[in-house]
């Protein structure tokens, strides 16, 4: 799998690359940091893991902030099953802007999750 994730990045290197797994989708290393950034949402381990019914609300997140993505099924081996290409892509920007912030940002979100009982990821 890591493997198939570093040829996919090579090719769609100014893109965030979301995998849909069943009903489910993850996002990895550096493109979970740039979502999580973006959004609300915490991932686990560099994995941001969503459901399905949740993938809406994510592609109008970064359409929003103009970040260019791909969606690809694994279960049509790594098959485009959709994607966004701006000319203003702006994925570099963020992906700058979220190794500094996100873990600051982590730290306090589970904090405060952790003191009103609110899940870390409300996609799941």
């Amino acid at each position: 799998m890591e493997e198939t994730l570093k040829q996919l990045k090579e090719v769609h290197s100014s893109s965030l690359i979301i995998i849909l797994f069943g009903d489910n989708f993850r996002i990895y290393d550096e493109d979970a940091r740039v979502l999580e950034y973006n959004s609300n949402l915490i991932g686990e381990k560099n994995v941001l893991v969503c459901k399905f019914k949740y993938l809406e609300n994510v592609k109008s997140i970064l359409k929003k902030r103009k970040i260019n993505y791909v969606i690809l099924d694994r279960d049509r081996d790594y098959r485009i099953y959709d994607y966004y290409y701006t000319d203003f892509n702006k994925y570099n920007k963020y992906l700058k802007k979220s190794k500094k912030f996100n873990s600051i940002r982590r730290f306090f979100v589970c904090l405060n999750n952790l003191l009103f009982n609110i899940p870390l990821n409300r996609y799941k």
